[in-house]
Formats: C-alpha cells, structure tokens, sequence
C-alpha cells in the first residue's frame, strides 16, 4: 500500500508543473480580442465539469473534455490556460479540504493541454482548426484529442497506482484507454469538432444555444426514474446488497467533512475463506458474505457505511467515532461472527484491521492504514483485531 507522502508529492509536484505552465503560457501570449470566447468557455466548463450525459447505455460523453478542446482549438493554449486557472480557483474556494487533489487536476490538464498543442504545433504548426470538419480536420481533431486524452488518462493511472500499487500501472492505463475508446469517438471527438465549428460559423450564441440544449438533455436523463435505478444499481454489490467500491466513493465525497471527525474504518476479512469455499461449495460462500454483510451492519449507524470491498473484504467506515470506540466495535464484531450458528455446521472467524483519524486529509487514507493494519492481524495468527500506527 503507499504512504501518505508519495501520493501528496504526486499531486503537488503535478500542481505545481501545471501552475507553471499556466503562468508562462499567460505571461508570454496574449488574448488579442479572444476574451469573450474565453469568457464563454470559462462558464461552460465551469458548468459542465463533473457532468456526464448518456443517450444510450453504450454512447455517453462528458462535455466538460471537449470544451476544454474547443478552448484549446479556438482561443490557442493561452486561453486554455485561463479556463484551467479559473476552474481550479473555483473548485478551490468551493472544497478548501481537497486543495492537493484539486491542484493534482489543474496540473493534469494543463499537461495535457500543452502535449497536445505541442503535438499539434510540431506535425501542423498550430492548434487551430480552420475547417473541423473537413477532411484535414478531422484527422487533426483525432491527434489533438487522442493525444489529450492519453496524457490525461495516464495521469490518473499514474494517481491510482501510487494509491494502491496491486493496481498495476500499465495494466491499469490499458484498461482505462479500451474502455475509454469504445465511446471516445462518439463523444469527445465529434462533440469536439462540432463544437468548435460552432464557434468559427455562429459564435458564442450558437456554442451557448448548443450547450444549453445539452444541458437540458443531462438534467432529463439525470432526473429520471431509469437514471436514479441505474445510479443505485452502480454503487450496489449485486449479492450482498451492501455498498460496492463505487458506492464508497460516491459515499465519501458526499460526506466529507471535518464536522463528522473523527472517523475510522474497519477493515475485514474472512479467514481461511478458500477452505470453506472448497469444503462446502462457492454457493455456500456466497451465503456466508451475505451472512457477514447482514451482520456487519447491526453494528452501523444512520451515517456510517458498510461496503463490499472485494471477495471475502468488506470495510465498515464510521464517523464520529474515535479509535478507541472502533477498536471496541471490532472486537464485537469479532466476536459476533465467532459465536454465530451457521448451516451445515460451518464456524468462521474474521481478521480486522481498524485506523482512525482527526484530520480531514487523512480520511482518504485510512483504508490503506486499515488493510495495512488488516495484514498485521493475519501474520499474527488470525480471529483477532490490530490497530493501524498512528501517524506523528
């Protein structure tokens, strides 16, 4: 698992990289009469950041990249560069907790966004596409997002892997650029080129007529009954009913905030669970998590949460609960599995791992801290709790 400080450096020294970009970029060319456009696309980003939009099940976008490429394709990187500045100092008054992550994100992009220009600049020698939709265009418009699109994407498999290095880097980017691309096309391309065609024929009313019809289509999908079942169906682990890692995530940026401090997390797992598996059968397993599941929420309350880690894993994360207390919550859940009457006779004990924290920013960590101290517990002979250091 990594450490609190690999990750924070990640994020900064991205940050920064990114801040310097801006700055140069800024300092050295100018806007000419562009800042209307730039104004345009500053709102829209803004407002379409953290929005996905879906027409089927198979052919989704996020408006938020191809603005972003518009911007890039329209204004040139200066422009971008202000679009990247001001969305980060709005996300950054709006979540002061989150600084690192958010200036992690303002230095991705703003790399991302000088890759592809750079890509663009060396084979064509600018960004900018006269004709989108011509047939030169279209292929500038695919090495431009392409290339955007993987620095990107590499970024945040970089991010992921230093969180939790059983994420393997490559396997991980590769993952992440098939499942991208099978809607790539439909979506950041096309959006991309039609929005930037927009821009060059009707202006700034047809981008805003456009987006607005967009965002009328998000609000339509969003506010459904068939979206609000999927969202459910998403952040839910199909067998045991409990949360799933999606749901943990979700859960997580809903609800942090250093008013709910302190918090812990349990971390637990199954002992010997292949055993009873190859003794009694996986449909048997599958029973016991059920069993297990169902157990391990007797002892949550309204604002805590219970979440399918993964096989036989599941995590308990309590707020408004300091060690001590976790610890006293594990040993009865240790306890309570121990003592429990299952089928055909079967006995099985749990291994728990517990961290907990006061500070806000170690929040997100404290899952490591518990499978770290969860690993401690099996080493030193299983059916019992460890408590994870805490940190100086």
């Amino acid at each position: 698992m990594s450490d609190r400080p690999s990750l924070r450096i990640y994020e900064w020294v991205t940050g920064v990289l990114g801040l310097v970009i801006i700055v140069q970029v800024t300092a050295t060319q100018g806007l000419e009469s562009d800042w209307l456009l730039v104004g345009c696309w500053v709102l829209s980003y803004l407002l379409f950041l953290d929005k996905t939009v879906f027409l089927t099940p198979d052919a989704a976008f996020m408006p938020g990249y191809p603005i972003m490429i518009a911007a890039l394709c329209t204004t040139g990187l200066s422009g971008a560069a202000w679009l990247i500045l001001t969305s980060s100092l709005w996300h950054g008054i709006r979540n002061r907790g989150q600084i690192p992550r958010i200036a992690f994100n303002m230095g991705s992009v703003a790399i991302a966004a000088l890759a592809a220009n750079s890509m663009m600049v060396a084979f064509w020698g600018t960004s900018k596409l006269l004709e989108p939709l011509s047939a030169d265009g279209l292929i500038r418009g695919l090495v431009l997002v392409f290339t955007y699109h993987l620095v990107l994407t590499g970024a945040y498999s970089l991010l992921s892997y230093i969180g939790d290095p059983e994420l393997q880097f490559i396997p991980r980017l590769t993952c992440s650029l098939k499942k991208s691309v099978r809607w790539f096309m439909p979506s950041y391309y096309v959006f991309s080129l039609l929005l930037i065609h927009l821009a060059q024929t009707g202006g700034i009313v047809a981008c805003l007529f456009f987006l607005s019809a967009i965002y009328a289509l998000w609000r339509q999908f969003y506010l459904s009954q068939a979206y609000q079942q999927e969202s459910v169906r998403a952040a839910t682990d199909s067998l045991t009913g409990v949360a799933n890692r999606e749901g943990f995530r979700r859960y997580l940026g809903s609800t942090l905030s250093a008013t709910r401090l302190p918090a812990a997390v349990l971390f637990v797992d199954i002992d010997d669970f292949k055993s009873l598996n190859d003794r009694f059968g996986h449909e048997f397993g599958d029973k016991i998590l059920c069993i297990l599941a169902s157990l391990l929420k007797k002892f949550v309350r309204g604002d805590d949460l219970v979440v399918r880690w993964g096989g036989e894993e599941f995590i308990v994360f309590l707020w408004n609960t300091s060690i001590e207390q976790a610890l006293t919550i594990a040993e009865r859940i240790c306890r309570a599995v121990r003592d429990r009457e299952l089928p055909l006779g079967a006995e099985i004990t749990v291994s728990i791992g517990c961290s907990g924290t006061n500070d806000v920013d170690e929040v997100p960590l404290l899952v490591s801290a518990a499978d770290n101290a969860l690993y401690q517990a099996k080493h030193a002979g299983k059916d019992r709790v460890y408590v994870a250091a805490t940190r100086e």
